[in-house]
């Protein structure tokens, strides 16, 4: 009975420790940061940062993200059709591992890093939220940054109000389009 009512209570916190309302932004003192607002029952935010309603999480500027990177390029013009929500929830120790490490940049559509379109478009809001089934206002789509070069590199999370999700990179699409001989045009 105790193994029962054991494995019942770790599925109810893995269930909700994704159950958090996520949003990014910048402090008062012109500090980016990832911001977890979690409700009763829900522990990412004491996991994360040892309080149980808020938490606040400092995000460093990544290298490549200022400017005009081709990385940063391909992030703001193929959200939703190259980088994709693999429809699997991520697994709850890897996203806080990631987020504890700082070793992360957040996108969303009012992105400041975008310089493709215009800040928070209908199409590029579009595109973000074809990441959440759930009708999400705004994804926030996390990628890792290298420990070394601290520049942006692989596409790991979506966060969206059912929960967080693992997302792929499928290069085939940017192949594809660009063998077709189109050219990338600003998404406004």
């Amino acid at each position: 009975m105790k193994f029962f009512v054991s494995l019942f209570l770790s599925l109810f916190f893995v269930f909700n420790i994704n159950a958090a309302v996520v949003e990014n932004g910048w402090n008062d003192s012109y500090e980016k940061e990832l911001n977890f607002y979690c409700s009763e029952g829900d522990y990412l935010c004491f996991d994360i940062c040892g309080k149980f309603e808020q938490c606040k999480v400092p995000e460093e500027t990544c290298h490549n993200c200022i400017g005009t990177s081709i990385h940063l390029t391909y992030i703001f013009n193929y959200m939703g059709k190259a980088y994709t929500n693999t429809g699997v929830e991520a697994n709850s120790s890897s996203v806080r591992d990631l987020i504890r490490s700082r070793r992360f940049v957040s996108f969303s559509s009012r992105s400041i890093y975008n310089h493709v379109d215009s800040f928070n478009s209908p199409t590029l809001r579009r595109n973000f939220r074809s990441l959440c089934t759930d009708g999400t206002r705004y994804p926030i789509v996390v990628f890792e940054k290298s420990r070394v070069t601290k520049k942006v590199t692989d596409v790991r999370f979506v966060f969206c109000e059912s929960g967080t999700y693992e997302m792929e990179f499928s290069s085939d699409v940017i192949v594809n389009f660009e063998d077709s001989g189109q050219k990338l045009s600003p998404l406004y």
